[in-house]
């Protein structure tokens, strides 16, 4: 067990009430889902965080530009190689779109949502799991250049050098991403904006400051303030 997930199961003996922004986004997720549904992971990788639903579906589609990441991904039915800019499918064939930990790394936002709009059935819902570009977390991390991440991220995470890519944070807000996707057409289902004080835990000491911040954070005035950002938009149906 990773430090993270370690001082994760501390906060939830500190916070009962506390769900992880993964357990989020799988729950909404299982909201929508069917066993006849049409579902497209973008930026997929070699993730088996959504495998349960990938095996109660025949039509799940995984689009990577990693083509080597894409080959160790062992649910996905469909797997494709190629950017979410420009993707290989035709019109109005998905009813859902998923992007975990994708958002950060668009460099085009308003390209990629139009074309994930193009795709998406008519009432077809986009669902997407990013950090929130207002935490200090975040902060921290766009002070550090982006050659630098893969170190700190195998050093204080556990993860694989090889799954760290360049960030920019161009559509990682409550309002911009809001403001995008409404003017490509898109309707707001939901917003939610979800803690996690286990980013910089890595120890006793700075888990104790992290839980202070995060009391901080639970205030109205500062939820703007929250780690993660989980998002549901829809497509408009045809009336």
């Amino acid at each position: 067990m990773n430090k993270q997930n370690y001082y994760r199961l501390k906060y939830v003996k500190n916070k009962p009430s506390w769900k992880g922004s993964y357990d989020l986004y799988r729950d909404i997720i299982r909201d929508f889902f069917k066993q006849d549904i049409h579902m497209l992971d973008i930026g997929c990788g070699h993730s088996d965080l959504l495998k349960d639903l990938y095996k109660n579906t025949k039509n799940s589609y995984g689009l990577e530009p990693d083509k080597k990441a894409l080959e160790k991904n062992e649910f996905i039915k469909n797997k494709i190689v190629g950017t979410v800019e420009k993707m290989p499918f035709e019109d109005n064939i998905f009813d859902i779109v998923l992007l975990e930990w994708v958002l950060e790394h668009l460099k085009y936002p308003k390209v990629a949502f139009n074309e994930i709009y193009r795709v998406l059935k008519p009432g077809g819902k986009v669902i997407f799991l990013t950090p929130n570009s207002w935490n200090y977390n975040v902060w921290i991390i766009r002070a550090i250049p982006n050659r630098a991440h893969s170190y700190f991220t195998k050093k204080f995470y556990q993860r694989h050098e090889g799954d760290t890519y360049p960030v920019r944070y161009k559509i990682n807000s409550p309002k911009k991403v809001s403001n995008i996707l409404r003017k490509i057409g898109f309707n707001k289902v939901n917003v939610i904006l979800n803690g996690d004080p286990t980013y910089l835990s890595m120890n006793d000491l700075t888990f104790k400051i992290s839980l202070m911040i995060e009391k901080v954070l639970d205030y109205k005035f500062f939820n703007s303030f929250k780690v993660h950002l989980i998002g549901v938009f829809e497509k408009p149906s045809i009336d």
